[in-house]
């Protein structure tokens, strides 16, 4: 393996590893905010009249709650996804061309279309409670890229079965 390729799986694998911590901090942040929330309801309650963000601030609680727990579930995915990253460039170094490679990369799929399914009750609520020309109401949603970022992970799954699958058959000749 020539020192460019090294280098770059190794800031590669530094990147994933400083996305994770990043994404498990934003975790960790949307618990303690859904734990605020729960705490100090009276004093955001005014706080949000305040900030005219939101349509009707003292009755939103049950969607603020709703926002968190999604958004948990798209950092938990979102970590899902990662490891799978983390795997298959710990394979990259060696052998790439493995079954395994073609499962995480339909794995990752599948996590993406998760994180695309969670946004879209996310944007529903989050349009929902916030004026629309706030950057709140903007949030969630479909879009292009991660259709794009879906339907490149299926297809490179189905690019890496059949690359086994070639090398398979040209070792089983030889």
């Amino acid at each position: 393996m020539s020192n460019d390729h090294s280098t770059l799986l190794g800031a590669t694998r530094a990147l994933l590893w400083l996305m994770l911590a990043l994404i498990a901090a934003a975790l960790l942040f949307v618990f303690v905010s859904a734990g605020a929330l729960a705490v100090m309801w009276p004093e955001i309650a005014v706080e949000a009249k305040n900030s005219r963000v939101f349509l009707d601030a003292a009755n939103i609680r049950p969607q603020l709650f709703a926002l968190l727990a999604i958004l948990a579930g798209v950092l938990v995915a979102a970590i899902y996804i990662l490891r799978k990253l983390q795997a298959l460039v710990a394979s990259a170094a060696s052998d790439p061309f493995i079954p395994a490679n073609a499962v995480r990369l339909r794995q990752i799929g599948w996590g993406l279309v998760a994180v695309q399914l969670l946004a879209l009750p996310l944007g529903s609520i989050a349009r929902s409670i916030a004026v629309s020309t706030s950057q709140f109401a903007d949030m969630g949603g479909i879009n292009l890229q991660s259709l794009l970022a879906i339907l490149l992970a299926f297809v490179l799954a189905a690019v890496f079965e059949r690359g086994t699958a070639m090398r398979d058959e040209i070792e089983g000749t030889v």
